[in-house]
């Protein structure tokens, strides 16, 4: 991470305009894209802002109109990625939590591959876990998913709503810990961190599960 960087987001770094028309947002979503590819093929590095002017075919100067910064890019990049991947798991979660099913494995595998598949995300976790301001980021999708996984607690469990939020907090916590290094871990050894987590997050779902059951026949 360049120190100019660093130096200038001393908070989270945000764009500096929100687009109404389509055609902003077009632009908006250029710069992005540009942004992704040019973080698969030459890495954080070298993904200054005058390169993803470049790649985009845009001015430098309607690059900054948008974005202060390239740590801004990449937080709106990660933010992107991550409502996506978020809105899809929680309606994966909602499903789960209506139905009878008592493994995760699928759930965390299609969170595992919505990451991986996305341009540009691996090599912008670098970004994330070196720059503190883009921390922010993933405390929000964490706390998505906190709630949606309690949500599934209640509904699947007879845990008191309390309990539930506190172990949808470390459930989420942990998962997010493990798909990083998952991410950024080499196919097998990204498997084999997928099928570890499963078990454990198995193991918890079916321990509750069970003792929700035999405090209903007692």
């Amino acid at each position: 991470m360049a120190r100019s960087d660093t130096m200038q987001a001393t908070q989270r770094p945000r764009q500096r305009v929100s687009p109404v028309q389509e055609r902003s947002r077009q632009k908006l979503n250029t710069i992005l894209d540009a942004t992704a590819n040019l973080l698969v093929q030459q890495g954080v590095e070298a993904t200054t802002m005058l390169a993803i002017a470049e790649a985009a075919d845009l001015s430098p100067a309607t690059v900054y109109h948008y974005f202060e910064n390239r740590l801004a890019i990449f937080a709106a990049l990660a933010e992107r990625t991550m409502t996506m991947v978020d809105n899809n798991l929680s309606e994966r979660l909602n499903a789960f939590a209506v139905s009878n099913e008592q493994s995760t494995h699928e759930l965390l595998q299609t969170l595992y591959q919505l990451y991986h598949q996305t341009p540009g995300y691996v090599s912008l976790l670098t970004a994330l876990r070196a720059e503190p301001s883009l921390q922010a980021l993933v405390r929000e999708s964490n706390r998505r998913i906190a709630d949606v996984i309690c949500e599934v607690l209640v509904r699947r469990t007879s845990l008191a709503l309390r309990r539930a939020q506190r172990l949808g907090w470390i459930l989420s916590q942990s998962c997010d810990q493990v798909l990083q290094e998952a991410l950024l871990s080499t196919p097998e050894e990204a498997q084999a961190l997928l099928e570890e987590l499963t078990e454990m997050v198995d193991t918890l779902l079916v321990h509750y599960i069970q003792n929700s059951k035999n405090s209903a026949l007692n």
